[in-house]
């Protein structure tokens, strides 16, 4: 009887797959306001007050999905390209805004 080899884990690929998608989830509404405000009307600029914190919230979430999708990575001994997109777009989605919010 031959031995069935054990499928390989894709732990880190879904988390960072995750990552990346609820990090663009957080970014995509406040570049739309930004393109909004700086080509259509001005006025469009009091939306950013929702898409800030909501940029927040999902880079902060995509943030902690990269960083276990590294951890999964690491012990899956498996890609780290997807973890590490994550990561980046969640510190992008966080950094700034957290910068702007807090009026620095």
């Amino acid at each position: 009887m031959t031995q069935i080899s054990p499928l390989p884990r894709r732990r880190a690929f879904g988390c960072g797959v995750a990552a990346t998608a609820v990090a663009l989830v957080g970014i995509l509404p406040t570049v739309i306001v930004f393109v909004l405000a700086g080509t259509a009307d001005p006025n469009y600029g009091w939306l950013l007050f929702v898409t800030l914190p909501l940029a927040l919230l999902f880079g902060g979430i995509a943030l902690i999905l990269g960083i276990i999708g590294l951890v999964f990575a690491r012990t899956d001994r498996s890609g780290y390209a997807w973890p590490v997109i994550g990561v980046v777009l969640g510190a992008v989605s966080v950094l700034p805004t957290a910068a702007f919010l807090m009026g620095g």
